[in-house]
């Protein structure tokens, strides 16, 4: 899709109010043009975008949209792992400014690897990482529970992992094994809040990666990449609880 001077001129007018916050909004067309739509941006911090359902719903009805706009402010115009995966399920065109450049980018088949995606909470963290995980290497779908950034924090919300392990289909035990869920309490916190899995000797399948050994976890942590790393005496500390989930828990894996 090209951009003509008219919209790179409305965008960037919407850029400039929106900072320091990234900026979002549609591209439309209609019977006569194409023109940029400005829409809310419902994310708590700086670095990125939750576009205002109620304004997605609103272009809609003004003309079709053709391509989704968001601002990099500090940054470059490339896509981040968190903006190619959302991308693969919008289908539409993604357009990024840093306030100079623009970028245009097609949607595609995009997943994020196991290991070094960056962390995008609700969409790319520490449960989107045991998803994935589960789905690639074991072929067990979990379900996906909808989730704010630092909800832990707050000691009258619903206890997540306590509340939704059962219904993702794991059992606690009380022994560890591969595959098997470790939830863990980190940082400043009222909830269990963190999941890694237990992989031991156990290698990945789905992606080339250098081999390990020993009593491994992978698990991507708040704000940083995902990676493994040995499940020591500092993780064992943080360790709530361990769950398995009920298909490997029959089969004896």
């Amino acid at each position: 899709m090209k951009l003509t001077q008219t919209l790179k001129n409305q965008i960037l007018t919407h850029y400039q109010k929106c900072l320091p916050k990234e900026c979002c909004g549609v591209i439309i067309k209609t019977a006569k043009q194409k023109h940029y739509v400005p829409c809310a941006n419902l994310a708590y911090g700086n670095d990125s975008f939750i576009l205002d359902p109620s304004d997605w719903v609103a272009a809609e009805g003004m003309g079709e949209i053709i391509a989704i706009v968001h601002s990099h402010p500090n940054g470059d115009i490339l896509p981040s792992d968190g903006d190619r995966l959302q991308m693969s399920l919008h289908g539409v065109p993604w357009v990024i400014t840093n306030g100079t450049d623009f970028g245009v980018y097609e949607p595609d088949d995009y997943t994020a690897p196991l290991l070094g995606r960056e962390y995008h909470h609700g969409l790319l963290d520490c449960y989107s990482l045991v998803r994935d995980y589960y789905n690639r290497e074991l072929n067990i779908k979990l379900p996906d529970f909808t989730r704010t950034d630092s909800w832990w924090e707050d000691e009258h919300h619903e206890p997540l992992y306590q509340n939704n392990f059962e219904k993702a289909g794991f059992i606690q035990v009380q022994d560890l094994k591969p595959y098997d869920v470790i939830l863990c309490r980190v940082g400043r916190t009222h909830h269990i809040n963190h999941a890694l899995v237990y992989l031991g000797d156990t290698q990945l399948t789905s992606e080339d990666s250098e081999p390990h050994r020993g009593d491994v976890i992978i698990h991507h942590p708040h704000g940083a990449l995902s990676r493994r790393e040995i499940y020591g005496e500092s993780w064992q500390r943080r360790t709530a609880m361990v769950v398995r989930h009920r298909d490997l828990h029959q089969s004896n894996l």
